[in-house]
């Protein structure tokens, strides 16, 4: 105003990690509050104890990038030795996750460097003769910071008509993914030269029913390593588990039963969206979780 009173000011608001256990307590306050009277106060006290709840340790949060870099690894095709690989390189990208946020607030930078370390470490373990497919370890690495969240929301937003909010949400997680991709081609071009292996549907070991099973069962742990990530509360851990083997499992046999592998993802991925939303109603929280 001519006055000089400020109306108006623009804050920076730092990038913060995704707390679903949050989203899911704030959505149920929100429902006890349109179900019965709840006095300003309560509702303030209980928005505190939402603020401050527990969080998942350091040690969890390196064990959810180990397994969900390994159990994803193992489930797109890996060797056990391969699988393995990829859940050190996940528990070293672990440890950098954790604390470069410390000294580093940008994603682009943060997700670079992350897929030079990534790609680094692969091509180590490939040149001393530990690993044999350098394309399942990255990709089963890479997984953990892959932002499948923010891609997922922005075809939501898209779906409810909400075209900027979507828009915005997709440019964030293609930026991540260009940035994701500029940290393995800088390796890959100035360092070493080691041969990837591309990977198909058709090269997924979908003969043996016991094959199938265990990397299903090891997408489903993967699945749960990502529920730690982005702090799902404890209780739906089975729910997330069980989603993430059927869905694979899904994917696999439609695989093996055709070769257009979008009509496998289209189905698989329909199914299992039905499925989270009918346990949505069931758990009393959002379908996100």
């Amino acid at each position: 105003k001519a006055d000089g009173t400020e109306i108006t000011r623009i804050y920076n608001v730092p990038e913060v990690d995704i707390n679903l256990s949050k989203i899911e307590s704030v959505n149920a306050l929100s429902r006890r509050i349109t179900q019965k009277n709840i006095t300003i106060e309560e509702i303030e006290s209980e928005l505190n104890q939402i603020d401050t709840m527990s969080d998942y340790s350091f040690f969890w949060r390196l064990v959810a990038y180990t397994l969900g870099a390994s159990g994803f690894s193992y489930a797109i095709g890996s060797s056990i030795t391969d699988s393995i690989i990829a859940g050190i390189i996940g528990l070293i990208l672990g440890v950098y996750m954790c604390t470069i946020k410390r000294i580093l607030s940008s994603d682009v930078l943060i997700t670079i460097l992350g897929s030079i370390l990534i790609a680094l470490l692969g091509n180590l373990f490939i040149h001393f003769e530990l690993g044999s497919n350098l394309s399942v370890i990255l990709l089963g690495a890479m997984i953990d910071i892959v932002p499948g969240v923010p891609f997922v929301n922005a075809i939501r937003e898209y779906s409810q008509n909400n075209y900027n909010t979507g828009i915005t949400l997709m440019m964030g997680a293609l930026l991540t993914c260009i940035s994701m991709a500029v940290g393995v081609a800088v390796v890959q071009s100035l360092l070493f030269n080691t041969q990837m292996i591309p990977l198909y549907t058709s090269n997924l070991d979908t003969n043996s029913l016991t094959s199938m099973f265990m990397r299903s069962i090891m997408a489903g742990i993967g699945t749960t390593a990502f529920a730690i990530l982005f702090r799902v509360a404890k209780q739906h851990f089975i729910d997330c588990t069980i989603l993430g083997f059927i869905s694979w499992f899904l994917f696999l046999t439609l695989s093996s039963l055709q070769s257009n592998v979008m009509l496998s993802i289209f189905i698989s991925g329909f199914i299992i969206a039905i499925a989270s939303r009918i346990l949505a109603v069931k758990r009393k929280c959002p379908a996100i979780v």
